[in-house]
């Protein structure tokens, strides 16, 4: 049998090297394309979710335009019921337009389209009646209750086809994570199929070893870097649905105050808290798809933030909490009002420590939240302190900021509030720390 030469055997180990490696750039680039696809589907069921949240949100307008004109005979609110008019059509052929190949989709846009031309129909009814015949026949037609059980459906209709798509995006997000997980055992096939190559070289060619421990150090870094960008995407995940769960509620709290013998004055009130916490949720749906994009690029945007401009953005998103609790709120930013800072990591550190407040408020008394700002040592401080339950800091002091760690029981406990604010305030190189 004839001896491979040393040349011949560096050859044939280098071209060993070379094929594992084309396959494995041939299985990379396939998973690339496939967790491509996969953020594609993920944008384009977060659009959806913000046309349908637009689409409820028309109907909104629609219902409060034909009721104010019911009950005032102002005709400024027919063109807040022109104008929800106008841009239901428009937001129904965008969600058609993206959901024309999914049978399925297709089958409850058609569902919700019947609902809101039933709407539509009572809502023109009712105008019509209320020039022709008077206040009292119009609001004979509202008390019927037919469009408050049109609008029901549309609730009903709309959360059905949100929570499909959260089904999809949650999908999507999983098989990214397999994407990942495929990924990372193809660069640890590699990783073990180079040591045992480079090992074999060892002993035939006598080399030092210090080659395979380089490499497998940098596969263990490749590795390390892959888990912790696995991560992130779940972190996001959670942040995006946690932010949004809170002004639905808000919205869900003041309709359910609305009574059909509410006085017009009331109607007002409510209408108004209706469209600012509509309009705050639009605007962090499209804020959360902007982090989407600084995540992408590793970029964090920041900008001077007057304090108390995002304190009332938070306040008017949970009022329905704060009128169900009757909760005393203070707020004194006298000492520094503004921080250069994330918007939307501000907004949202608030939302969480506000609505946390709120929600594990103690039963025997009314709660109160004191908030307040201070600069220390060129250090900028938001101190926020309340009168609830408390956590027993000897017990639960290390979870504390933990994911999904609960310490009450409460229904709408998900233990992530907590978690979210200390991930965004260290990503902003800050801290946090709790007394209780």
């Amino acid at each position: 049998m004839t001896k491979l030469s040393l040349k011949s055997k560096v050859d044939f180990i280098f071209i060993i090297i070379i094929g594992i490696f084309a396959i494995l750039v041939y299985s990379t680039r396939n998973q690339s394309q496939l967790a491509r696809d996969s953020r594609m589907i993920v944008h384009h069921t977060s659009s959806i979710n913000t046309v349908l949240e637009k689409i409820l949100s028309s109907t909104i307008d629609l219902e409060t335009g034909s009721r104010g004109y019911t009950i005032t005979g102002n005709e400024n609110y027919l063109e807040v019921y022109n104008q929800g008019h106008k841009n239901l059509e428009i937001w129904l052929d965008s969600l058609r337009a993206m959901n024309e190949l999914n049978r399925g989709q297709v089958l409850k846009l058609d569902t919700l389209e019947r609902l809101i031309e039933s709407k539509k129909q009572i809502s023109a009814l009712t105008i019509k009646t209320r020039k022709e015949s008077g206040m009292d026949a119009a609001a004979a037609i509202t008390k019927a209750g037919r469009g408050k059980e049109i609008m029901d459906s549309i609730r009903k209709s709309v959360a059905a086809y949100q929570n499909q798509s959260v089904k999809l995006l949650s999908a999507n997000l999983n098989q990214s994570e397999v994407h990942v997980k495929s990924r990372n055992w193809n660069f640890t096939l590699f990783a073990i199929c180079t040591f045992a190559i480079l090992f074999f070289a060892y002993l035939q060619i006598r080399k030092n070893t210090e080659r395979l421990i380089l490499e497998k150090i940098i596969q263990t870094n490749l590795m390390t870097e892959l888990t912790v960008q696995n991560q992130q995407l779940n972190d996001f995940a959670n942040i995006t649905i946690h932010d949004l769960r809170s002004p639905a509620g808000n919205i869900t709290s003041l309709v359910a105050t609305m009574e059909q013998d509410s006085t017009l004055e009331e109607y007002k009130v409510i209408f108004s808290m209706l469209r600012k916490v509509a309009q705050n949720l639009n605007e962090s749906l499209n804020q959360l798809i902007e982090v989407l994009h600084l995540k992408k690029n590793k970029i964090i945007q920041q900008e001077l933030l007057v304090f108390q401009d995002c304190y009332s953005r938070t306040i008017e998103s949970l009022q329905g909490e704060i009128l169900k609790s009757n909760a005393l709120i203070k707020a004194d930013f006298s000492q520094i009002n503004s921080i250069m800072y994330s918007k939307i990591y501000l907004e949202s550190i608030f939302q969480n420590l506000i609505s946390n407040a709120l929600k594990y408020r103690d039963p025997n008394r009314r709660p109160e939240i004191t908030i307040h700002t201070e600069i220390t040592k060129q250090t900028i401080l938001l101190h926020v302190s309340d009168n609830g339950l408390g956590i027993d800091m000897s017990k639960n002091g290390s979870k504390l900021f933990g994911m999904k760690q609960i310490f009450h029981n409460h229904p709408e406990a998900k233990g992530i509030g907590l978690f979210i604010v200390k991930t965004q305030i260290e990503n902003m190189k800050g801290r946090i720390s709790v007394q209780s």
